[in-house]
């Protein structure tokens, strides 16, 4: 069974931070925090303004942070990183409620055609840990990982007041109103809360509450039973774990990274964990798997169990869930685009099969073109005949690497698939280029690799939350 929910209030946290806390790691996570609230991107001068640490320490850590793959850093500015959302994965993984509720509410949003959302508690707040959105010309943008206030939302009242029935009318923002209701594990205790969000030009409170109760309590009945006879996540399969691409971080900052890998220690098949475990599956000595502990229950996104464990706390959703969840592949994918143009000197694109009435078409999501005198010009958005190019055989015939002449004379185009967590493919990238420039191997050899690439970050993003292709 589910295991019933820890006491997920973490402790206010204290003026100053306990003697054995990791000084390097409370300031990597502030920025990460500042990246967040940020909306991912920010200048590295600000985020000094912001953290209030020197220059050149925002430097380190920053550069700490990109040698993880967390943040990439680019001039100026420092923005979140795909990679990132390996810490959001495991405490959504630890915690279940996505993997085991999310199918049950994806459905229940289908049936009502409304958006819906699961949320758990966070201290003073709610944080939202599944969403389903109906994409509207006035749509709802909450995110994963977005927390709003116990008093300020449906799913607050029903962790904060104890109803089964909380409604919102209008408390987050003029026109929006939402029901939500609980769910309860086998022990009788509030695991999440499931809403309904809608629009005062589609329903009032009232309505709506009669519109989606029926559903709604279905559903709910539907969620306990899936709580009640749910396998223990032994043998289950572990979350994505965080890698450090570049080796062991050695310098003054080599204990935020050793610190962050505590974060990931968690998953589905280990929700909780002693001391001893948590150093175990880090490698890291028991003293510094400690004083990271230490300091991340001071920061309360750790919390402790009675029998000598700890969970993570939802809170570890605010260290980039949000704005990384909100993501598409085209975005994800645009530094490896930038860097595989500026090393083969060629047009890289991305694109996505467009099929019509009038037949077989891809349609350009991405393109990076190179400062030259003659280059491909393929823009945003653009429909060309799937057999008249190379990215059009790899999405119609899945092949793994296509080379094409065409789709005008002189040009030759190659390209190979990017494909999702099942092995699907959903995108094409190619390079398109003049015949008489590059090497057919070459250009494939390039990109496959970095196909490997944009297809990881796009991997890990989407364990919890889907990223649109285009």
């Amino acid at each position: 069974m589910l295991p019933p929910p820890s006491p997920l209030s973490p402790p206010s946290v204290p003026q100053a931070p306990p003697a054995e806390a990791v000084t390097p790691l409370i300031r990597g996570l502030d920025v990460l925090r500042r990246l967040t609230d940020a909306d991912a991107t920010l200048a590295l001068a600000e985020l000094a303004r912001a953290t209030g640490l020197a220059r050149s320490t925002v430097d380190r850590v920053c550069a700490t942070l990109a040698h993880l793959g967390y943040v990439r850093l680019d001039g100026r500015d420092a923005s979140l990183a795909p990679p990132l959302m390996a810490v959001a994965n495991a405490c959504l993984d630890a915690l279940r409620v996505p993997e085991l509720l999310g199918p049950l509410a994806d459905r229940l949003a289908d049936t009502l055609d409304e958006s819906v959302s699961l949320a758990v508690p966070d201290g003073p707040d709610i944080r939202f840990v599944h969403q389903v959105l109906r994409r509207r010309a006035l749509s709802i943008s909450f995110r994963v990982g977005d927390a709003l206030p116990l008093a300020g939302s449906a799913p607050g009242l029903v962790f904060r007041d104890g109803v089964p029935l909380a409604v919102d009318d209008q408390l987050v923002e003029p026109g929006l109103i939402a029901v939500a209701v609980p769910v309860r594990g086998p022990a009788g205790d509030v695991v999440c809360a499931v809403s309904v969000v809608s629009h005062t030009s589609r329903h009032g409170v009232a309505s709506l509450s009669r519109a989606v109760r029926e559903e709604l309590d279905a559903c709910v009945a539907e969620m306990e039973e899936a709580l009640a006879t749910s396998p223990h996540p032994q043998g289950l399969r572990p979350g994505p774990r965080s890698s450090i691409a570049g080796g062991p971080v050695i310098g003054p900052v080599a204990s935020l990274a050793r610190g962050l890998s505590l974060l990931t220690a968690f998953d589905a098949a280990h929700p909780a964990l002693t001391l001893s475990r948590i150093a175990e599956r880090t490698g890291l000595a028991r003293a510094t798997a400690r004083r990271a502990l230490l300091t991340y229950q001071h920061l309360g996104y750790a919390a402790p169990e009675a029998n000598r464990t700890y969970r993570l706390t939802p809170r570890v959703l605010a260290l980039g869930c949000a704005p990384l969840s909100r993501t598409t592949l085209p975005r994800i994918a645009a530094p490896h685009l930038a860097a595989l143009s500026e090393r083969l000197g060629e047009s890289v694109g991305l694109s996505v099969r467009d099929s019509v009435p009038d037949g077989d078409w891809v349609r350009c999501t991405a393109r990076v073109a190179p400062r030259r005198v003659m280059a491909v010009d393929i823009g945003v958005g653009s429909r060309l005949p799937a057999a008249v190019t190379a990215a059009g055989h790899v999405l119609s015939e899945g092949t793994e690497t296509a080379v094409v002449d065409g789709p005008e004379d002189g040009l030759r185009s190659v390209a190979v698939p990017v494909r999702d967590r099942d092995g699907r493919v959903v995108s094409a990238l190619d390079v398109t280029g003049h015949q008489g420039r590059g090497a057919t191997g070459d250009w494939a050899r390039a990109l496959r690799a970095t196909g490997a690439a944009v297809a990881a970050d796009l991997h890990v993003t989407s364990r919890f939350v889907a990223v649109p292709a285009h």
